[in-house]
């Protein structure tokens, strides 16, 4: 049993108001749009949350003690982080809708963090697919930055690929949609705090389909 594995998201977790915001969102266009993805509730047990990525890898069931204690120790010593919404992200080629949040040196020092926190118990385990569905050890010899990321921290958003950004919606492949469209508001008011840090369960295209570990931010 020590060396079954799980896949993990390890994901800021939005309050209320703005986890509502984002939900609404989403299943406002999944009424509009061929969605296979929308979200719902931020801390329910068992949803797909809303949440903003920063580090995706699998770990041996025997680690998840050492990786609970690492990132409550991280997290007992980082404030809440509001961050502020820029615009509206979408991936034709994925079918993935974004909102994008501004890159901040403290939000790339957590990320770091955790990653080398746990990356040395993911020793070279790879996930399984990244969110856009594809198989990371296709990509270990890439060049640049994605290349060099996956090799040394098994995931490929590090850095200066790190976009920090909240999935609203993965629709069908094909799908057009109207960034302008009436039923979504101003990218910037998605403007907010995330007040937790959460290990999730990776479900499918990077989703947060179940929250195993919640830490408050100081």
């Amino acid at each position: 049993m020590d060396d079954l594995l799980i896949e993990l998201n390890i994901a800021l977790i939005p309050d209320a108001a703005l986890a509502g915001k984002l939900a609404d969102a989403s299943q406002a266009m999944a009424t509009k749009y061929p969605a296979y993805i929308q979200l719902g509730h931020a801390h329910a047990r068992l949803a797909m949350a809303p949440h903003l990525t920063l580090y995706q890898t699998p770990i041996r069931l025997k680690d998840m003690e050492q990786t609970d204690t690492a990132l409550r120790e991280i997290t007992e010593a980082t404030p809440a982080f509001t961050l502020a919404s820029t615009s509206y992200l979408y991936n034709a080629g994925e079918a993935s809708f974004e909102i994008g949040y501004e890159t901040t040196d403290a939000l790339m020092r957590l990320q770091t963090q955790a990653i080398d926190a746990l990356n040395p118990l993911r020793s070279d385990l790879l996930l399984e697919r990244d969110p856009g569905g594809n198989d990371p050890r296709q990509a270990l010899d890439a060049p640049g930055a994605l290349g060099e990321n996956l090799r040394t921290t098994g995931y490929g958003e590090v850095g200066e690929l790190f976009r920090p950004h909240a999935t609203l919606n993965w629709f069908k492949i094909g799908t057009e949609i109207d960034l302008s469209d009436p039923a979504l508001p101003a990218a910037t008011s998605f403007s907010g705090t995330y007040e937790a840090l959460g290990i999730f369960a990776l479900g499918p295209h990077g989703t947060c389909p179940q929250l195993l570990r919640q830490y408050e931010l100081a």
